[in-house]
């Protein structure tokens, strides 16, 4: 995944010195550097990465096809990052000739591919979206829907217009069960969190794994004694017939008296 699409200034990918689709994210001149670049690509490399003047300039070829795949990068993006683009690139590409009714190499026209892989430069540089962000917002979205749900709860009007002298013991009613229901309610949070079920869903999983390093273990070690086994076999077969041989050319335990 690429941690900053900014660093990635332009890619293309060509047949010799025809561009089939490109990204350009600075300037048009960046094609005319590309095109002076691919020109000198190294015939005898199936990568090659140079920098110069805070850019790198890497070179992906895909032998025995005739396709190169080149980009022009920040030199701040790691390498790592730098390749694993590039290869998602050249496996889009791939995927997508082999799905193109075109099967003559040599028929390439200028940016052939240009529309179809405009989709896959923009998915491949979209920004990552963090994990803990999501369930961030998730989380907080659900406890505004739960509160929203018992604001409307609570105000839900009477129906009847109370008679004065009862409006007092009403409300302080109202007011006790309603302390009850939230006393109840929480009771029940409180016990759907600390519910047994909740907490052995890790206990089961780290158990699950623990077993499972275990059979491991014990499947590694009769393995072990397997090998071991055999190789006491076959030293004790190749001992036997060195003796055998020894025998054979002395003629028995004669060599022994001499």
């Amino acid at each position: 995944m690429i941690s900053d699409p900014k660093l990635i200034f332009y890619a293309c990918i060509s047949k010799e010195m025809t561009i089939l689709a490109e990204f350009n994210s600075v300037d048009s001149d960046l094609q005319t550097l590309a095109l002076k670049c691919l020109e000198r690509a190294p015939a005898l490399h199936s990568m090659f990465s140079h920098t110069i003047r805070e850019r790198t300039y890497t070179f992906l070829l895909d032998e025995p096809h005739p396709f190169l795949y080149f980009g022009i990068f920040d030199e701040k993006m790691e390498r790592t990052e730098t390749m694993w683009f590039l290869n998602r690139v050249k496996e889009e590409f791939k995927c997508m000739i082999r799905n193109d009714p075109v099967k003559d190499f040599d028929d390439f026209s200028s940016h052939r591919f240009q529309g179809e892989f405009n989709p896959v430069f923009r998915q491949l540089l979209s920004p990552p979206v963090e994990p803990e962000q999501l369930n961030l917002d998730l989380k907080r979205n659900s406890s505004l829907d739960c509160s929203t749900r018992g604001k409307r709860i609570v105000s839900l009007p009477l129906l009847g217009k109370p008679i004065k002298g009862l409006k007092k013991k009403n409300r302080l009613s109202g007011e006790v069960n309603g302390d009850t229901r939230d006393h109840l309610m929480e009771n029940k949070v409180v016990d759907v969190s600390d519910d047994g079920g909740c907490q052995t869903g890790p206990m089961q999983k780290n158990g699950g794994y623990s077993g499972d390093m275990a059979a491991g273990r014990q499947k590694a070690k009769q393995v072990w004694k397997q090998q071991v086994w055999l190789v006491l076999m076959l030293d004790l077969c190749v001992c036997s017939v060195l003796f055998g041989v020894w025998l054979w050319i002395c003629g028995g335990f004669r060599c022994i008296d001499y």
